[in-house]
């Protein structure tokens, strides 16, 4: 059986897929992207596949929006999910309020251990406040969820089906916010790529993929 998450916030109307894009050259070597950006990799694009192939028996005969962050890597990722379950590409909503959180000038670094040696003061400054810490020119996770809230609202109060496709940070946090959850408990969500969440009135369930 699938992890089950009772929902413990209002009542929804809709019906939300959550799905992270597939791995990138970037997430292979553990460099951070933010909303700089890197291509899939194959294992990334077999990924978006097998999403695609899970998704389609959920969405088939449904009446759906597509929703996906603009950058790049979701583009592709959509893509390939549009192939799958047959559904045309130019319909989907590219909307900025989906894109990954970014560090400004930190985005692309090698990664959390090299940005913690070169810039010792920021780590500890982030260590005590994670979510409200902005890295220069950046985000918190604060400000990211100011921005996703009102998209998950504007679904809840739509109603109906709706495919979301976007980031790890992005989509914990709108999962955090779907579950009540404090800031330390949304921070410990994982970001599956190779499972997708739904998310209904009655709660949220993680759907496993199988790869091709």
């Amino acid at each position: 059986m699938p992890p089950f998450h009772p929902n413990i916030r209002s009542k929804m109307s809709a019906t939300i897929y959550l799905i992270r894009h597939g791995e990138t050259t970037w997430n292979r070597i553990g460099r951070l992207q933010g909303q700089a950006d890197s291509p899939l990799t194959l294992h990334g694009t077999r990924q978006a596949e097998a999403v695609g192939h899970a998704l389609r028996p959920l969405v088939d005969g449904a009446d759906f929006q597509f929703w996906a962050s603009p950058l790049p890597r979701t583009r592709q990722t959509a893509a390939i999910i549009c192939d799958v379950i047959e559904h045309d590409y130019e319909t989907i909503t590219f909307d900025d309020r989906l894109k990954e959180i970014t560090l400004g000038d930190r985005d692309g670094y090698a990664g959390w251990r090299e940005l913690a040696r070169d810039f010792p003061k920021e780590a500890e400054i982030r260590r005590k406040d994670p979510w409200n810490f902005r890295h220069p020119n950046g985000e918190s996770s604060q400000m990211v969820q100011d921005r996703v809230n009102p998209l998950l609202e504007h679904w809840k109060v739509e109603g109906g089906t709706h495919v979301v496709v976007s980031h790890g940070v992005a989509i914990k946090i709108l999962r955090g916010l779907q579950l009540n959850l404090n800031e330390q408990e949304t921070f410990a969500l994982d970001r599956p790529q190779e499972a997708f969440h739904r998310l209904r009135d009655d709660g949220i369930e993680v759907i496993e993929v199988t790869l091709p």
